[in-house]
């Protein structure tokens, strides 16, 4: 048996996450001198405090957290696969990583997801089914190593102001975006977030995020789609119903994002993760379903 770990920012829906029986890694939220697990907070209250013109911080889980759930799997599993949010934003890979070393007679395999979100959730996701099918461990790796080419992220915020205070932006691409009201668009390549072009109105931004969806997943058969956004629900419930006249969706989830991101994208964050559906004879043959 396979044990799957992930953390808290994957965007999973709790009812999925429990049905494949997959061990999540709480993240911390910091609001002045209250600290909270990402569990344990909303993402509404988060956005809330932020109009009010509180900063939150995050952290990444202690290594101690991610201890405790590999012994309680090192007892039933024979080996452990974790896959958390991307290294390049994220001290929760190296975390995990000091854990593993604290049990060297475990097979554990900490993959980098190098994508946030519901991005490294449809990783987790195919992980876990896939384990359940009683696939391999160097199975699932291959699996997710293909999913990582074919995972696509694009999404918009209300302003660049909480990707700059987080490090995620620098200050002159913040200034310009402010003084012109510039909507930016945003992808994540190889784990990192990037902005990738701009629009000068709300509307605007929200089409150009469902055209480059449409355009990465046009040559699919199937698709696992999410729209994730923070506080914005009549807007991502739009997106829902463009995506889904467009595209031959399996599985979508419309969710508000975790607290972790919320805080780094502010009030206003939307997005698409969009993933291929591809069936493991596929995978063999180097080629998508």
């Amino acid at each position: 048996m396979i044990g799957i770990v992930t953390d808290s920012s994957v965007n999973l829906p709790p009812q999925v996450i429990k049905e494949l029986g997959v061990e999540v890694v709480p993240l911390n939220v910091h609001i002045g001198s209250e600290t909270y697990e990402e569990t344990e907070i909303s993402t509404s209250f988060l956005c809330k405090k932020m109009r009010e013109g509180i900063l939150p911080k995050t952290s990444q889980p202690a290594p101690g957290k991610f201890l405790e759930v590999f012994k309680k799997l090192a007892d039933r599993c024979e080996s452990i696969l974790t896959i958390v949010i991307t290294a390049a934003h994220s001290g929760t890979y190296n975390s995990a990583l000091l854990a593993r070393a604290m049990l060297p007679e475990v097979d554990i395999e900490v993959v980098d997801s190098r994508s946030i979100a519901t991005g490294t959730g449809f990783l987790v996701e195919a992980a876990a089914e896939a384990a359940k099918q009683g696939k391999t461990k160097d199975e699932i790796l291959a699996l997710i190593r293909k999913l990582q080419e074919l995972i696509h992220i694009y999404a918009t915020v209300d302003t660049l102001h909480y990707l700059h205070m987080g490090g995620r932006v620098g200050a002159v691409k913040n200034l310009m975006a402010s003084l012109l009201n510039i909507k930016p668009i945003l992808t994540v390549q190889q784990g990192v977030v990037k902005v990738i072009g701009q629009t000068r109105t709300r509307s605007r931004s929200l089409e150009r995020i469902l055209t480059l969806s449409c355009q990465a997943m046009e040559r699919f058969k199937e698709i696992d789609v999410a729209v994730l956004h923070a506080d914005c629900h009549n807007e991502a419930l739009k997106l829902k119903e463009a995506l889904k006249e467009r595209l031959n969706c399996r599985k979508f989830y419309l969710q508000e994002v975790t607290a972790v991101l919320a805080v780094h994208g502010g009030p206003g964050l939307i997005g698409i993760v969009s993933c291929p559906v591809i069936s493991h004879s596929s995978l063999k043959a180097g080629r998508e379903r």
